[in-house]
């Protein structure tokens, strides 16, 4: 949804301003959406704790389990079913928009319906976190310390003596890249994880950095 700094502000006042924070798990979306939400009062819709409570799963580890690594048998089918309830969730929180409303997407939203995505790109305005060359080395190792599910695409690929998991580090990279062109397609405004994650970032300069360059 494309927006001037005028409407965006407007929109803001009169409490119909929806945006939707997009990229990589472990990339800052959770934390920017929950600041912004407590410091500005937005309306905050988590798909991964809607897709949890569908799944009736207690945390996010769990779910992660459940998805296993593209190596792991039956994950073809947990990927399938993964995308066809974020699909659902995504949908139900567009639906539930309601004053000025915040949605924190998971990494895969790229992946979801066509036609739900497309409905998501015209009624939010997009803000695609795109990570910094810094935290690319950190993103990769975050992915097996911090579980997330996470949807390959086919992405990976078992490398010639290489143990699945040293083969999951060296293509992670390559998934990264193909999806930061995805998530351009999609993105109304794009920020950087290296001002995102910085700590002396203020709620208020995020809350600028939202908004459209003009």
């Amino acid at each position: 949804m494309k927006l001037t700094r005028d409407d965006f502000l407007e929109r803001y006042e009169k409490g119909n301003l929806n945006i939707a924070l997009v990229g990589m798990s472990n990339i800052g979306k959770s934390y920017t959406a929950k600041r912004l939400a407590e410091n500005y009062n937005f309306n905050l819709v988590e798909i991964d704790k809607l897709i949890q409570l569908d799944m009736g799963h207690k945390s996010m580890v769990d779910f992660a389990e459940w998805q296993g690594q593209p190596f792991s048998k039956g994950y073809a089918e947990r990927e399938v079913r993964s995308i066809q309830l974020e699909t659902l969730a995504t949908k139900k929180a567009i639906l539930s928009k309601k004053n000025n409303t915040l949605i924190d997407t998971t990494g895969s939203v790229i992946y979801i319906d066509h036609s739900v995505l497309k409905k998501l790109t015209e009624n939010f305005f997009i803000v695609y976190i795109q990570v910094h060359n810094e935290h690319l080395k950190n993103l990769t190792s975050q992915y097996l310390s911090n579980p997330k599910p996470l949807i390959w695409k086919n992405f990976y690929r078992k490398i010639p003596e290489k143990t699945h998991i040293e083969s999951l580090m060296l293509c992670y990279p390559e998934l990264l890249n193909a999806r930061k062109k995805e998530y351009e397609k999609i993105s109304d405004k794009i920020i950087s994880s290296a001002k995102v994650l910085n700590k002396i970032t203020s709620i208020d300069d995020i809350y600028k950095l939202l908004q459209p360059s003009n």
